[in-house]
């Protein structure tokens, strides 16, 4: 565990923060802090710049797992990994009497942090230039199961321009079955799947140098957002494509439909007691590499420089 991460560990008593039972007390949280000025909230806020949206590491990949730590932490969760997802057990509809393995299998994948009470949540953290949310794995064999659409069912270019690769790709599908009279059990597979399958609640992150954007979303909101799109029978609205076995969606058309959003900006963290921390942390770490090199003035300047910090933390709390 990363020395950020042990130290809001360390706080987080001081925060009042139980152990988690759903999503909305995730989201009041953050809405508590997102304009607070008090330490334990702008060294959250910290992490969050310096370990996850900071042009530096938004790209990489460690950001989104540094973002499920933090939950973990945080919230008293665990980061799932293949063998403790393999552990969680679920009721299938009898409407996928032949396939239920198939299905939980779909809907274990998306659980990427899970609370001693069950709870499960799902994050997916993104560039704001990233227009597309990659939902996971949904069944494209269940789904299209019978319906007469197995050599469509490509990603690929191909002479008919009917597949899964693209939203005209997929739109000439559809009209495909609209013209076949199959329409309703596909919409009607759809739903159950997506009630199924997303049945987790949702958080959508959206990463930018100066703030963090959080999309909440419980598991009944993403399947009547989905829902409501079979019902007026414009899917590609919102899903784009398959990639794989996995779903793609239209990210900003989801989050027109949010209605819990908190933003996090960054420009709070200027002139703070964490600018300042952040500063002396690097000093520090020099004045390690000096003294360990031959500079053993270097002690008597780290103490001095240690004693002024906090005599700057006592004035701003005097003038608080």
């Amino acid at each position: 565990m990363i020395r950020e991460l042990v130290i809001i560990d360390f706080i987080k008593p001081f925060l009042s923060i139980k152990e988690v039972k759903n999503g909305d007390e995730i989201y009041e949280f953050f809405k508590d802090i997102q304009n607070k000025q008090d330490f334990n909230s702008l060294y959250i806020l910290n992490f969050l710049y310096k370990f996850i949206c900071s042009d530096e590491v938004a790209k990489r990949k460690s950001s989104a797992r540094e973002f499920e730590d933090l939950f973990s932490v945080l919230f008293g969760g665990i980061v799932t990994d293949t063998q403790s997802r393999k552990n969680l057990q679920y009721e299938v509809s009898e409407f996928f009497a032949n396939v239920k393995d198939k299905i939980a299998g779909n809907k274990r994948e998306k659980a990427d942090i899970l609370f001693p009470n069950n709870y499960a949540m799902s994050l997916k953290t993104l560039i704001a230039e990233n227009k597309e949310i990659n939902m996971g794995s949904f069944e494209k064999k269940v789904l299209f199961d019978g319906l007469g659409l197995e050599s469509f069912l490509t990603e690929r270019k191909n002479n008919s321009g009917i597949g899964l690769g693209s939203i005209p790709q997929f739109t000439k599908l559809l009209e495909v079955l609209k013209t076949a009279k199959k329409s309703e059990i596909f919409y009607e597979r759809f739903r159950e799947m997506a009630k199924f399958i997303y049945g987790d609640d949702l958080l959508v992150a959206i990463k930018e140098n100066n703030k963090l954007t959080l999309n909440f979303f419980s598991g009944s909101e993403i399947f009547n957002i989905f829902s409501s799109f079979c019902q007026n029978t414009d899917l590609t609205k919102i899903v784009n494509r398959y990639e794989g076995n996995s779903l793609r969606i239209d990210r900003d058309m989801l989050l027109k439909f949010c209605k819990k959003v908190v933003i996090l900006k960054f420009d709070r963290l200027q002139n703070s007691t964490l600018e300042l921390i952040n500063e002396f942390d690097i000093t520090l770490h020099k004045n390690y590499a000096r003294y360990f090199n031959g500079d053993e003035n270097v002690k008597n300047e780290t103490l001095q420089t240690l004693k002024d910090l906090f005599k700057k933390f006592d004035e701003r709390i005097k003038n608080a």
